[in-house]
């Protein structure tokens, strides 16, 4: 699904995560692209995302401070809250992410349907949602 919103939407990875995994990410999105479609690894995933917000690279826990751990990147891509639509698997940080004037689509991976996400990110994309999609999984 990611990959057909890449030429809609830049996607980022916003992780609260250590430095291996950062460093990581970055040495794999390096290397050649594995050939084909591929299950969901860190490689594959790698090469679907545009960046990474890493908490380990920005001090900060998206828990502890959305502004500072987002706030950076937007600015330097010219965005604000308000462009932005955040997918996470935690109520706290969408409801800090929508105080901020962002969209947030709360997601559990393996609990919550697959089908409501992608419709909740259909009209984000189409700005047919009246400001944000539905919490899916609340």
């Amino acid at each position: 699904m990611l990959r057909e919103l890449k030429t809609s939407a830049s996607i980022v990875v916003s992780t609260d995560n250590a430095d291996c995994f950062a460093d990581t990410f970055r040495r794999v999105r390096k290397t050649q692209r594995p050939a084909g479609h591929r299950p969901a690894t860190l490689a594959e995933w790698a090469f679907v995302c545009d960046d990474m917000i890493c908490s380990s690279d920005v001090a900060v826990l998206k828990n502890e401070g959305i502004v500072r751990f987002f706030g950076p990147w937007l600015s330097r891509h010219g965005m604000s809250f308000q462009d932005a639509l955040l997918i996470d698997d935690s109520a706290n940080n969408c409801a800090a992410f929508r105080e901020r004037g962002g969209t947030a689509l709360c997601w559990r991976m393996g609990a919550d349907d697959i089908t409501e996400a992608a419709t909740a990110l259909s009209r984000w994309l189409d700005g047919s949602a009246a400001s944000e999609p539905d919490d899916v999984g609340q």
